[in-house]
């Protein structure tokens, strides 16, 4: 007898094959410099959680994408870099729309080489230079504008100065820094902050530092225990299971989720998971999406129809 009510899962297909995987999994880099517990409540309240690495390929994900403060800074007559040169508005290191006539500090993005306004209160990595001379020191440490001045000051340098294209194109270039994932410890054992998983790559002696919060190398990926206030770019999982926290029978659970396809979201599609054997990360997402749930069961797409279980996206159950 089919159950009146109770909690069910969505998926979000797009463009999948109807019995094909339904999960879509995805890890997204986030180069904005946030705490462990800040860069957890962004990833999920825009993606699904902050990434838990299943395996070596997971960390194939490009983190390099990064920005830096410079030592440019918009003054009553313009744009000026600190060693005295103007940078016009109509520099083409300037990124498209910028800079917005409300932000005073700059950063360069590393990836497309261009120049962006930022709040000077905002946190980021930034670059320092030698006094009189062309060498430059890319610093992996997010401090907010005013912070990074005083850092290349106390080494007697300053904010670097990139207002020569040769020198500008030579010194931003691929770095190393930390990046936030989801394992962090708890109760003085390792967890990540979605699902579980045994995968490990630290760095030596680095599983007993101090920190309790693990940032991974954004070029070797390698682990390392970070003090969790520490500000650095994050890495978010995303997938398309959502568990929806109503309670319905499976009928209306079906409707209200194929509605969503036709309504505000336009050309993606929407139904009631369908889950076949084989793929075990897949499993493993459903099984992380509903442990999330209030109740000990959700409703998912089967249903018995003319003398067998089908799945709602056609396929036959092969458990």
């Amino acid at each position: 007898k089919m159950k009146t009510c109770g909690p069910f899962l969505l998926f979000l297909c797009g463009p999948v094959a109807a019995l094909g995987s339904v999960v879509v999994e995805r890890y997204e880099h986030v180069k904005k410099c946030l705490s462990w517990h800040e860069a957890q409540s962004h990833c999920r309240s825009k993606f699904t959680d902050l990434g838990t690495i299943y395996e070596e390929s997971d960390e194939e994900t490009n983190l390099d994408s990064y920005s830096a403060w410079i030592g440019l800074h918009k003054t009553p007559r313009g744009w000026f870099w600190f060693d005295g040169h103007e940078m016009s508005l109509n520099d083409p290191d300037w990124a498209q729309d910028e800079p917005n006539p409300l932000e005073t500090c700059a950063v360069v993005s590393y990836g497309i080489k261009k120049v962006y306004g930022k709040r000077c209160e905002e946190h980021n990595f930034f670059f320092c230079e030698e006094r009189g001379s062309d060498r430059f020191t890319f610093v992996p440490e997010s401090k907010n504008m005013s912070d990074a001045k005083a850092h290349c000051a106390s080494q007697n340098k300053a904010l670097a100065s990139f207002h020569i294209d040769r020198i500008f194109q030579s010194e931003v270039k691929k770095q190393d820094y930390p990046v936030w994932t989801g394992l962090h410890r708890e109760g003085g054992a390792w967890k990540w902050s979605y699902d579980s998983s045994e995968y490990r790559n630290w760095a030596s002696q680095e599983s007993s530092a101090t920190g309790d919060c693990v940032a991974i190398s954004s070029r070797n990926k390698k682990m390392s225990a970070q003090n969790c206030e520490a500000r650095f770019p994050f890495v978010c999982l995303s997938t398309n299971l959502v568990l929806v926290r109503e309670e319905k029978t499976w009928e209306e659970a079906l409707r209200h989720c194929r509605a969503l396809g036709s309504s505000a979201c336009g050309s993606r599609e929407y139904d009631l998971v369908s889950v076949q054997p084989g793929d075990e990360r897949e499993h493993v997402h459903v099984s992380a999406a509903v442990q999330e749930a209030d109740t000990e069961e959700v409703w998912v797409g089967l249903r018995f129809l003319a003398g067998s279980w089908l799945w709602v996206n056609g396929a036959t159950l092969l458990y």
